[in-house]
């Protein structure tokens, strides 16, 4: 009895992976369907229409055309970001503001951002200093580089059509 024991052959075992738990979530990014980007591309589309109009109505038409972008931004609601190293001067806008907050909001950013490209094109230092508070006074926004919590209620909006009446013209 002892002898056949040893002959017969040893028993694998396959190794099979482990069926997935229930209480563990795979966390995977959600594509982009077409649909979301044709809503991109429409909204980027209104962000150059109004580039544009705040640009004759309150910049004088003295700002150059500039790419705008959207992109995934934690901690921002916009940036500027200068010509250099084989690219143009982008406005990016954070798809997290453009997806929740109002247009009103979202004005008021590409206005700001407009305010760092006026620096940029008169050569200035890019910050919130003195004359970027002086510029967005003048066009009548805040100055702050934070939206507060209640923004529609403590910030104005920009005074394109009370400027537009008047060609244009700074007082």
């Amino acid at each position: 009895m002892f002898e056949t024991a040893a002959l017969q052959p040893p028993r694998i075992e396959i190794a099979r992976p482990a069926p997935p738990r229930p209480d563990i979530a795979i966390v995977r990014r959600k594509r982009r369907t077409s649909r979301e980007r044709a809503d991109e591309a429409l909204i980027i589309e209104r962000l150059q229409s109004a580039h544009a109009e705040y640009n004759c109505a309150l910049f004088d038409g003295e700002l150059g055309q500039i790419r705008m972008i959207s992109r995934r931004m934690k901690n921002r609601l916009g940036h500027y970001m200068v010509e250099g190293g084989g690219q143009p001067a982008e406005i990016a806008m954070s798809l997290r503001h453009l997806e929740r907050d109002p247009w009103d909001d979202v004005l008021q950013t590409l206005v700001h951002e407009m305010v760092h490209q006026w620096q940029d094109q008169h050569g200035m230092v890019l910050d919130h200093g003195q004359t970027f508070r002086a510029k967005a006074r003048e066009v009548g926004i805040s100055a702050r580089a934070t939206r507060p919590p209640t923004s529609a209620a403590i910030v104005k909006r920009p005074r394109l059509a009370a400027r537009a009446g008047r060609g244009g013209k700074t007082q």
